[in-house]
């Protein structure tokens, strides 16, 4: 008789049946799992575009570009690698490369905002509205927490002639930041497209008030008051901006690409934003990469040398603007610079030394010749320091200080007739110019001449451009004079 298989206890049998789900659950999420990154893979090697030529750039980008191409055709970390791909082509301007990597990041995750904000970003600095209006969309729905999307959507719409959605999408941007100035600005813009200057001007001047060194505002103000005539209002703005230039708001997503940017002139523009938004520290760094990428390229020194002034670091920006002019002794702005930066130092010697090198370099540099000129008439060698003065206004003759400068060292030399005709060569450049309309207003106090006092007078106090205090200095003058207010 064979002998009998024994039983199996029902626990047993429980055990056994656990084990074998168990089993079958791991394989099922392993076969799910692998799935996955098969169509991970799928996707990523349908969305790699073709290596660009990248021989102008560092070999340091080559590698980059070569390992997350490897990444990305492997299984492991496929995704990981289109997205780092997309990050090194846009940040060093392969805007094809990267636009085809972020259509196959958004496939892989389309509840992702940054890769329709950076697809949708690039499209609109290629003027394609049409077609980054609804990436920009999409974004700024994605992640209502992030401004710089809803700033670059309100753009879009509102460069698009849509004004009414774009005034809507600046205001979403105030209800979180009040204070917001490219939002007020997109606001202010949008008042003009629809025709409303009045409402432009005052929306303008509110944003002035809480942003004075605003750029944008600024410079769409001088639009506004020569629009409505006020031209005096409109030279003070100018005045005021100087040789400033507007930056683009901050945006981190994008920003953040620099840190893969080996393009020293897209960092150099990376840093001017990054010091415009308060962040000095950051734009030191981007200088520092574009320096050691460039170092023959004495504009990258030049532009640190300038934050490192700023900054009252001295000493550091005379080492980084000496090596500026070393390598690029045309760079005027450069020796400028350095000047000053000896100046502040205390190092007149130095300064002397380096303005007549910088002459010698530069012979064409109005700012070069100012400071020959101010060099002259502090050691009092006036005829030269005249001779200067005109030789930077002739260099740059839409500015009449130089010529002031001259009426003023002919007043000291007692040579009145000539003062009086340099202050009107420049008033016939400038001729609301506040500094020359107050010393003839003097002038006339001082030889007696009211009726000509009372003239000027006139023009002084209709100036806005005149400060205050200088504005009650010659109304004292003149009461001390003739015994009666102008």
């Amino acid at each position: 008789m064979a002998p009998k298989t024994p039983a199996i206890a029902p626990a047993s049998r429980r055990r056994r049946r656990g084990l074998v789900i168990s089993v079958a659950i791991v394989l099922a999420g392993l076969a799910g799992f692998a799935g996955h990154r098969l169509w991970q893979h799928a996707v990523v090697n349908s969305h790699l575009p073709a290596r660009p030529e990248l021989h102008r750039f560092p070999p340091a980008l080559r590698t980059e570009v070569d390992h997350a191409n490897a990444v990305a055709r492997g299984y492991l970390r496929p995704q990981t690698g289109l997205a780092d791909l997309s990050g090194l082509y846009h940040a060093n301007g392969f805007y094809e490369e990267a636009m085809q990597c972020y259509q196959g990041l958004r496939r892989l995750e389309p509840g992702a905002a940054r890769w329709a904000h950076h697809h949708g970003s690039i499209l609109a600095s290629f003027g394609q509205l049409e077609e980054a209006q609804p990436l920009l969309q999409s974004a700024a729905t994605q992640a209502p927490e992030y401004i710089p999307a809803r700033l670059r959507l309100g753009d879009v719409l509102l460069k698009a002639n849509r004004i009414p959605e774009a005034a809507d999408t600046y205001g979403t941007v105030l209800e979180v930041e009040s204070d917001n100035p490219y939002a007020l600005l997109g606001l202010a813009r949008c008042d003009l497209s629809a025709g409303d200057w009045e409402k432009a001007r005052e929306r303008l001047q509110r944003t002035i008030a809480r942003h004075p060194d605003f750029i944008g505002a600024l410079s769409l103000m001088v639009t506004v008051s020569e629009h409505f005539g006020d031209t005096n209002r409109a030279e003070a703005l100018r005045t005021t901006i100087g040789r400033r230039e507007f930056s683009d708001f901050p945006d981190p997503w994008i920003d953040e690409l620099l840190d893969v940017c080996y393009d020293p002139y897209g960092l150099s523009v990376g840093a001017a934003v990054a010091n415009f938004a308060g962040d000095p520290g950051r734009a030191r760094q981007l200088l520092e990469r574009a320096i050691a990428l460039a170092p023959q390229s004495g504009s990258y020194r030049r532009h640190l040398g300038r934050l490192l002034y700023d900054t009252r670091e001295y000493a550091l920006a005379r080492r980084h603007l000496e090596a500026a002019v070393a390598v690029s002794p045309a760079d005027s702005d450069a020796w400028f610079l350095l000047v000053q930066t000896l100046g502040a130092i205390g190092d007149m010697d130095a300064a002397a030394r380096a303005i007549t090198a910088g002459l010698a370099h530069c012979p064409d540099s109005p700012s070069l010749h100012l400071e020959q000129a101010r060099r002259m008439k502090a050691v009092d060698r006036r005829e030269e320091a005249i001779a200067e003065y005109r030789e930077a206004y002739r260099l740059r003759p839409s500015e009449a200080t130089p010529l002031i400068e001259v009426a003023s060292l002919y007043f000291a030399a007692n040579r009145a007739n000539e003062g009086v005709a340099a202050l009107q060569e420049a008033l016939a450049k400038e001729p609301e110019h506040p500094l020359a309309l107050t010393t003839l207003m003097i002038y006339s106090i001082s030889i007696g001449d009211q009726s000509g006092a009372l003239a000027w007078w006139e023009r002084v106090r209709r100036q806005s451009r005149t400060p205050p205090q200088m504005v009650e200095a010659v109304r004292r003058a003149f009461a001390q004079r003739f015994g009666r207010n102008p």
